[in-house]
């Protein structure tokens, strides 16, 4: 997505590309989204900055604007999560870090997941 964004020139037209992406992740993983615990749902959090170098916050910010990732924000910390949380490899998210390292290498198993929607199975041929 962020590569087809990047390509687009009016402001019209970004956010256009924006709500037809997120309409398409929403059917894709919004499910099981909203199936994550509050402990799984820091570690996302975690995750999305390990891989993107942008906390969620910033990301919501960037794609849906200040007021949209205030409320996000709110809504993260009624649940005891933080969007701005950076993620810290060496310190705080160690265990993190070292699972992670762990799959990409083979040494860990996981269930694989394929696409849950057409467009999505569309996109990996």
């Amino acid at each position: 997505y962020e590569r087809d964004l990047s390509r687009i020139d009016r402001r019209h037209d970004q956010e256009l590309y924006v709500k037809l992406a997120e309409a398409e992740l929403r059917a894709e993983f919004e499910a099981e989204v909203r199936e994550l615990t509050i402990s799984q749902g820091k570690v996302l959090i975690k995750l999305i900055d390990r891989e993107t170098g942008q906390t969620s916050y910033d990301l919501v910010k960037q794609l849906r604007g200040g007021f949209q990732a205030f409320i996000w924000q709110g809504v993260a910390r009624l649940f005891g999560n933080d969007l701005k949380d950076d993620y810290d490899p060496d310190v705080e998210d160690r265990m993190i870090e070292v699972i992670v390292q762990r799959i990409e290498r083979g040494e860990l198993a996981v269930k694989p997941r394929g696409p849950r929607t057409a467009k999505a199975q569309a996109k990996l041929e």
